[in-house]
């Protein structure tokens, strides 16, 4: 049976955007407010109430630099019930839950030594994976989020349009801001966290990634990734109609961009050359969900799979084992430390819909939404 979740569709400001999610999920918020109140320290290595006052230290500089998204993100507080800085905590987690292998830890995910690499890191939650195809005149984008298993029954189908009528079509967890998806503009726009050892304060991922994804033009979303008072490093894959596909790695001060050709695919470490300087995760997981998502796209072009059902049935493989593309929880492990797939998305640029799904896509179907103009 399919995990169900809400279709949120809203048109206005950004305080009204957020306020028509904290409405419509207010449910699933508090929820998942309360899992990180009584999980963060397992998850992170400091208390919930300590990562309240240490992302207020972040806040400055979303207010000075991207404040529309201070805006939506308080207005979705407001509209569920909570103290506004209880969502702010989770739109600040890669600040909190990506240190580098190398960085010393109370953080389960910290102090871990690249002799560690065939292990993943406890808790792993972020065994992303993005992929993307455009040959024989067909451009699909695709992405399984990873990510705790509190997501997992969170999920709203994002349907958002901003005042100047920028539409942004996603399925993602609530309180988290929007970060991937499909927007009107024909640009696709997902990505992996990855695990820069250069983090600082400045706006965090999960702002910057929010004003990307509603960028008008692939050159315009490369700008926007780049912004140079961010706070730690991600990577986008990008694609539009005209048959690109781009994928942009970032740290909080490098950045690299790499064409692709008929595919890509990337997950969680970067895999250009002139970023290794940059590298803070050095598991082997995420180099073997590269190499297996790479052959089966390039075996799938060859021998002329339809590209949607291509990019489809990668995010469904489950080589190996808890670190597959397509992630289900270990239940032997703590709560706090259970990851999964907790949502997919398809995004094709052709039809202008996205086909999204709660949970793994190998039990879960995707339903069908169009993006429109």
């Amino acid at each position: 049976m399919s995990i169900a979740f809400p279709h949120i569709a809203a048109r206005g400001s950004y305080r009204e955007l957020g306020r028509a999610v904290g409405e419509g999920a207010r449910e699933q918020i508090a929820a998942a407010v309360s899992f990180y109140e009584e999980h963060f320290e397992a998850m992170a290595g400091i208390a919930f109430t300590e990562a309240e006052r240490q992302s207020l230290e972040y806040l400055p500089y979303v207010k000075r630099h991207l404040p529309q998204y201070v805006d939506e993100l308080e207005g979705m507080a407001e509209a569920a019930g909570l103290p506004f800085v209880k969502l702010l905590v989770p739109n600040c987690a890669e600040e909190f839950t990506c240190p580098a292998d190398g960085d010393t830890g109370s953080s389960p995910h910290g102090g871990q030594s690249a002799a560690d690499a065939a292990s993943p890191l406890p808790g792993g939650a972020h065994f992303c994976t993005g992929v993307a195809v455009s040959h024989a005149g067909r451009h699909v984008v695709g992405h399984n989020m990873d990510w705790y298993v509190v997501d997992a029954d969170k999920n709203v189908l994002f349907d958002l349009t901003t005042l100047d009528g920028t539409r942004i079509v996603t399925i993602a967890g609530v309180p988290y801001l929007p970060i991937l998806g499909l927007n009107s503009h024909g640009v696709a726009c997902v990505g992996n966290s990855v695990y820069s050892n250069d983090n600082r304060h400045g706006v965090p991922n999960v702002f910057i990634r929010r004003w990307v994804l509603e960028a008008p033009s692939m050159e315009e979303a490369v700008a926007r990734a780049c912004f140079p008072v961010r706070a730690r490093g991600t990577n986008y894959t990008l694609a539009d109609a005209d048959g690109r596909i781009w994928d942009l790695e970032t740290s909080a001060h490098g950045a690299v961009l790499i064409e692709g050709g008929a595919t890509l695919a990337h997950t969680n470490h970067y895999v250009h050359p002139a970023m290794a300087v940059f590298e803070g995760y050095h598991k082997e997981e995420s180099r073997r969900r590269l190499r297996q998502a790479e052959g089966e796209l390039a075996a799938g072009v060859a021998r002329g799979e339809d590209p949607r059902d291509l990019v489809a049935r990668v995010l469904t493989l489950h080589d190996g084992g808890p670190d597959a593309i397509c992630g289900h929880p270990d239940e032997t492990l703590p709560v706090a430390d259970q990851v999964m797939t907790v949502a997919s998305m398809v995004c094709d640029l052709d039809a202008f819909r996205v086909e999204a799904c709660a949970g793994p896509p190998c039990e879960n179907e995707y339903r069908v939404f169009d993006v429109g103009v």
